[in-house]
Parts: C-alpha cells; sequence; structure tokens
C-alpha cells in the first residue's frame, strides 16, 4: 500500500510508472471513440458511455421541488453531452431527507420534476439534434441514520454499527412496520417518477444510507428484514417487484469497506478485505428485473477515501491510509468482477474524477476490457459537465477545467450549503451561504 500523495501525473507514461510503482492494474487505451458508442438498455439507446453520477445540489425549493439552481445544473449537464444522466438522490419523505435542500418526489412536486425532465431533453436536443436523447435515471433514497430534514441530525438507524454511530447519531431503532411505512412511499415515488418521464428509476442502495444499511443488517436477528440473506435483501426485493413499467436500476455498493458485521460485501472472519459473494448474490437473483446496475463502494461518513479518491479530504479529516490511485484501481476492479460475472448486465463504473485530464484514457481502457459498460463522473460532473462535448469535439478534455479532487463540494453538502464547484463554478458557488 502506498502513502497518499497529491496528483502530479504529467503524461500517460507517468501514469502508468506509477500504477506499475504501486503494484495496481489500471487499464489504459487511447481507443476514444469506444467513449462515444451508443449502447442499449431494454432497447432505448443512450447516445454515449458517458454518465453524470447522481451528485445532491441541496438546493431544492422547501417542498422538495427542483428549484432555480438544480434546472441551471442539469441544463449544464444537457448541454455537456452525457450519454446518460443520474438525477442526484432524492428523497421519498420528508423525515427521509438528508438535508434541508434535499429533493422530494412527491403528489405536490411531481409537476416540477416533469418541467425538469422536459427542459433537460429540450436543452440535449436543441445542443445535439433530435436524434441525441440522454437516458434519464431518477435516483430515490430514504438516508437512515443520515437524515437531517431540518438541518440537525436526527436519523434513526435499523441494525446498530460501532464504526459509524457516534454520540451525535440517534439510537432508536427503525421497526418492521416503519419499515413498510418506508417501502410504500418508495413505491408512491417509483410511480411517480414514472409520470414524470423518467427513463429509469435508481433503488439507491450504498454508501451507509438506509436500504444499504439493511444489507449490512446481520446482527438484527428477530425483524423480518435482517439477519439471513434474505431478510436482509426482502425489502429491496418488494421495491423491485413493485409492478411499473419503468426500467429499474440500483447503484449498489460492492462494499462497504467495514469488517463484518457490520459492513456489506467484506470477508467474514472480521478483516478488512472485500468480498463479492454477496453483492455478486444479489445482483444474479435480481438480474430479471434490473436491467442496470451503477457500482460504488464505502461509507462517505466513515471512509469518504473510497469512493471518491481525492487530493485533499474535507476540513479536519485524517490522511487515507493509501494512495489515490489505489482508490481508483479497487472501484475499478470491484466493477470489473462484477461486470465480468455478468457480461450482459449494463453496469457504471466510479471513481475517476481523480484521473483529470487522464480520465478517458482510463475510461476507454476500462471499455476495451470490458470492466464497465459506462464511465460515471460524479465530482468531474460538477466541475466539468462538458467534458463528454469536448471530447466529441476535441478529443480531449481540458487540463484547465477538470475537477481537482479537493472535496469542496463535499464539505459544502457537510455544512448544509448549496453544493457545486467551488474551483471552476466559483461564482455561483464560492460566495454561497
Amino acid at each position: 500500500m502506498g502513502q497518499h500523495h497529491k496528483f502530479d501525473i504529467k503524461s500517460l507514461e507517468g501514469l502508468q510508472q506509477l500504477a506499475d510503482s504501486l503494484n495496481i492494474d489500471i487499464p489504459i487505451s487511447e481507443k476514444s471513440d469506444l467513449l462515444l458508442e451508443p449502447a442499449k438498455i431494454e432497447g432505448i439507446k443512450i447516445p454515449n458511455r458517458f454518465v453524470v453520477q447522481p451528485m445532491e445540489g441541496f438546493d431544492s425549493r422547501p417542498d422538495g421541488s427542483p428549484g432555480e439552481l438544480a434546472f441551471r445544473r442539469y441544463g449544464r449537464y444537457a448541454r455537456g453531452g452525457s450519454g446518460m444522466i443520474w438525477f442526484e438522490a432524492t428523497s421519498v419523505m420528508q423525515e427521509g431527507r438528508s438535508n434541508p435542500g434535499q429533493m422530494m418526489l412527491n403528489e405536490g412536486t411531481a409537476g416540477a420534476f416533469e418541467k425538469l425532465v422536459n427542459e433537460t431533453r429540450r436543452i440535449a436536443r436543441s445542443e445535439f439534434g433530435s436524434s441525441f436523447r440522454p437516458f434519464l435515471v431518477l435516483q430515490l433514497t430514504h438516508s437512515g441514520r443520515f437524515c437531517k430534514p431540518g438541518g440537525i441530525l436526527s436519523g434513526r438507524y435499523f441494525s446498530g454499527n460501532p464504526h459509524i454511530d457516534t454520540g451525535e447519531h440517534c439510537r432508536q431503532r427503525y421497526t418492521d412496520d416503519e419499515l413498510e411505512i418506508i417501502r410504500d412511499r418508495f413505491t408512491d415515488a417509483i410511480r411517480l417518477a414514472e409520470q414524470a418521464g423518467f427513463d429509469s428509476v435508481d433503488i439507491k442502495v450504498s454508501h451507509g444510507y438506509l436500504l444499504n444499511e439493511l444489507l449490512a443488517s446481520y446482527t438484527a436477528e428477530g425483524s423480518r428484514y435482517g439477519g439471513d440473506f434474505e431478510r436482509r435483501t426482502a425489502l429491496i426485493r418488494e421495491l423491485v417487484n413493485f409492478p411499473s413499467g419503468i426500467v429499474r436500476s440500483i447503484r449498489l455498493n460492492a462494499s462497504d469497506l467495514i469488517p463484518y458485521p457490520y459492513g456489506f460485501g467484506m470477508k467474514t472472519d472480521g478483516s478488512p478485505e472485500y468480498d463479492l459473494e454477496e453483492p455478486a448474490r444479489l445482483i444474479g437473483e435480481l438480474q430479471e428485473k434490473v436491467p442496470l446496475w451503477n457500482i460504488t463502494a464505502g461509507i462517505p461518513y466513515f471512509n469518504s477515501y473510497v469512493n471518491r479518491p481525492y487530493d485533499r479530504g474535507i476540513k479536519g479529516s485524517a490522511t487515507p491510509p493509501e494512495h489515490p490511485l489505489e482508490g481508483v484501481a479497487r472501484l475499478i476492479g470491484m466493477t470489473g468482477e462484477l461486470q465480468q460475472q455478468f457480461p450482459h448486465l449494463p453496469m457504471v463504473g466510479s471513481g475517476y474524477s481523480w484521473l483529470r485530464h487522464f480520465l478517458p484514457f482510463v475510461g476507454a481502457g476500462v471499455l476495451d476490457r470490458r470492466l464497465a459498460s459506462f464511465i460515471g463522473l460524479g465530482r468531474s460532473s460538477f466541475a466539468y459537465p462538458d467534458a463528454p462535448r469536448d471530447i466529441m469535439m476535441k478529443g480531449r478534455m481540458n487540463p484547465k477545467k477538470v475537477c481537482i479532487t479537493c472535496s469542496r463540494c463535499t464539505e459544502f453538502m457537510r455544512m448544509g450549503r448549496f453544493t457545486g464547484c467551488a474551483v471552476r463554478d466559483k461564482e455561483i458557488y464560492h460566495s454561497k451561504k
């Protein structure tokens, strides 16, 4: 394991040399045309292999409907040329919001979401022509132990986790009956997302939020939703099987990187090593109902360097115990292992932003070796939403526009502020309170 180090790569040869020195595998290819190849999901054409990952802006109106900055953000994504836009985590109920500005889908806000969908598609058509139709996914969530609907932490847990639960976390537990009420709010939101015109709805099972927590609820015996694999996955199955014509997708933590029995996707000997047996089992058992998977890892409130390798963490955070490129390689490897087990299922890869302007070469290498079907850009989309367009038009990314992985967007999230890039979009976000 290497020491943490800021980005200082000067060339593709330098990137390869760094990977070799760390004894890790980073796929590299100059076949940039692979990034621009179309794909299909359930018969729907996807213009290219770039995906905007679900990055919350926390700029909704008080009722949870998309605000002015949300329309601006998705307009920028539409002009940027990504073939798939994965809309940010949207709560299914007031109590489940992670922030007072988190978007929320219900009967009262559904019309505004439909306007956002229509406007996003209109802008994409105006920029790239009538045949360019980005695939739009809405991520639905309940924040569980990380709920802050009023700006103060008020979350509850289903299964206690000593690695995450601190003095500021509520110790009250969700009951099975309460989980069923939450399930019903998810099904309401699935129906409304379809009516709003989204192509797909993502049932968020990642980053320590409620449905991801259920997967790791090994110690919650005596519950219909905890203990063995069947019970830990029961609520997710209920949501996947809810009758609807909309394409189902899941953003899945391949591993929480928290030792068993408190983390999903881990070896059961209590070591810090991940094990993809259960994630693969879940994908295999749901593959007929869920044709699109977005793979990630880690719990941002515990080990944020896992799902977003960075140069600088949020203020006060510890220095990561590894080189950022090792984190990039881990995410590529996890996604690749699952993609190769299920070659017919489209999977979105994560964690590429740290690579800056070398990202297209690694993305092309991932596609060339079939380690993922799509290349997902999260923080990079905040900073450089038109990166896909530049690759289309100029064949490269501009080094002066890339994300520098400074974690300011994450700090904004933690502070309850509107979220965006303080470096590349500073006129909007640097002075926002």
